[in-house]
């Protein structure tokens, strides 16, 4: 295999390594001494999971919100195939979400 091959494919497995979303967890105090947190990242499912991991015994949702580029679609594969590459090949937002949540005890 070439140098110019090697160098492609490792700056194709750093960039689909460096694209990777991840949840960022931010502490909020609260007068209560409970644990409080803001989670911000690409999903709300991955934020639940954050969720569970930082409180084992719990947690309350105060607020989320997320906000998703996929379309809807119809059922037909080819025109949602379609529908979501036109969009996504001209939104260059990514998905976002975000939640608030308190730890239970």
């Amino acid at each position: 295999m070439s140098s110019s091959i090697r160098i492609a494919f490792a700056a194709l497995a750093v960039a689909l390594i460096g694209g990777c979303a991840t949840v960022q967890v931010r502490g909020v105090g609260t007068n209560t001494g409970q644990a409080a947190y803001d989670l911000s990242g690409p999903d709300l499912g991955s934020l639940v999971a954050e969720a569970v991991r930082l409180c084992p015994h719990g947690h309350a949702v105060m607020r989320q919100w997320q906000r998703s580029n996929r379309p809807a679609g119809d059922g037909n594969e080819m025109t949602d195939w379609l529908a979501a590459t036109a969009l996504l090949s001209y939104d260059l937002q990514p998905d976002q979400a975000r939640m608030s949540i308190v730890c239970t005890v």
